[in-house]
């Protein structure tokens, strides 16, 4: 318990993207992540998901920050808790002269996040359920063309996100795992509900080394009432590297290699620190930009 209030803390003085999969932590385990992802566009999809570029030959950019904890409750239920701090620019290059250059900025903490995971089933895969409060922190609540409000960071909405988890690992002669998961998230303020989804899967080619990819998205099936009708799709794709493993390799504590898939964060079984690096590029959506993303992850469990 003490850990966990501990841990608990840091993230409330820190100023969220990953995702755990189906597996839940050991009991009294500590899951810390921390994310910073950057982001980049100039070209958005419009309300009939058409892809052009921005108005003005506008650029968009940004980065935020996206700490996370899980915490091992008992072996079959985690609970889990996160934040996310955004910054973004806009900023149009083809303007009219007489028109003035247009330039802005908006940064923000943007929400909280807390909830819980259940884990449902072991074999032969395992099946977790898992409920996420998503907490808008009142950051501005300006109308959206105001200035102050752009560029955007977020729908200004709070939510229920519900969703099952399924997740399987197979040993083979080059261990390898997929993930998926989708349910539904329900949103106050007008907003209508979406369908999230995200699949992911992976393989070690060596006991330190990871390599993922992940298709991460939300399909809207409520319109909303009065807010900009949004989904999108994102596919990401990078190593994960087990910091651990490397440093006992190299320090010569290591003579011959481990075990393939031992020991790493996609089945929450042992202590361990690692980082992941991500591409990511939003390759279908509508009236969201077409962002191209790089991940850099730290996580550790304990």
């Amino acid at each position: 318990m003490r850990k966990l209030i501990t841990v608990f803390i840091s993230l409330m003085l820190l100023p969220e993207l990953a995702f755990a999969g189906a597996w839940t932590l050991p009991k009294e385990n500590l899951w810390t992540e921390y994310t910073i992802k950057y982001n980049w566009a100039k070209k958005t999809f419009n309300n009939t998901k058409n892809l052009g570029r921005m108005n003005n030959d506008a650029r968009s950019w940004g980065w935020g920050m996206l700490p996370k904890m899980e915490y091992g409750v008992t072996d079959w239920f985690t609970a889990l808790g996160g934040l996310e701090y955004k910054e973004a620019w806009y900023k149009e290059l083809a303007r009219p002269i007489n028109w003035g250059p247009y330039s802005v900025k908006n940064h923000a903490l943007t929400q909280v996040d807390f909830g819980g995971r259940i884990r449902i089933l072991d074999n032969p895969m395992v099946l977790s359920a898992q409920a996420k409060f998503e907490v808008y922190t009142d950051y501005q609540d300006l109308s959206l063309q105001d200035v102050a409000e752009a560029p955007e960071l977020g729908d200004r909405v709070n939510m229920l996100d519900l969703r099952l988890l399924a997740g399987k690992k197979w040993e083979a002669a080059i261990p390898y795992y997929l993930g998926a998961e989708s349910g539904i998230r329900f949103k106050d303020r007008n907003s209508g509900s979406d369908v999230p989804f995200f699949v992911e899967g992976g393989f070690w080619p060596l006991s330190w080394l990871i390599l993922r990819t992940e298709v991460d998205g939300f399909w809207l099936i409520q319109d909303s009432k009065r807010r900009t009708k949004k989904e999108y799709a994102i596919w990401r794709v990078g190593p994960t590297f087990d910091i651990l493993d490397l440093w006992d390799i190299f320090s010569g504590k290591k003579t011959q290699p481990g075990k393939q898939g031992a020991n790493t964060s996609i089945l929450r079984k042992g202590k361990g620190l690692e980082l992941s690096v991500q591409y990511g590029y939003w390759f279908w959506g509508r009236n969201v930009n077409q962002d191209q993303e790089v991940v850099l992850k730290l996580a550790g469990q304990y």
